[in-house]
């Protein structure tokens, strides 16, 4: 994945943790959602993790030379 395929990585899975944090907010005082709010925690941390290995993909790229090389593509091949 190129610099601009990570950053959209990244805003699409924290726009879904934001989602599921609503989510376990709304139900944690819930005895009957206990099970599913441990699920939920467990699934936040996992995309916590994808995020901060994306961001360390993210840091390894450079974006300038990244949106240049997409600018030359552009023109290129159009």
């Amino acid at each position: 994945m190129n610099g601009m395929d990570w950053v959209e990585f990244i805003r699409k899975t924290e726009d879904k943790m934001y989602h599921l944090h609503r989510a376990i907010d709304g139900i944690c005082n819930n005895p009957d959602y206990k099970e599913s709010v441990t699920t939920l925690t467990e699934v936040v941390r996992d995309y916590q993790v994808l995020v901060e290995k994306a961001k360390g993909e993210l840091r390894g790229i450079d974006l300038h030379r990244d949106r240049e090389r997409a600018h030359h593509y552009d023109h290129d091949h159009h």
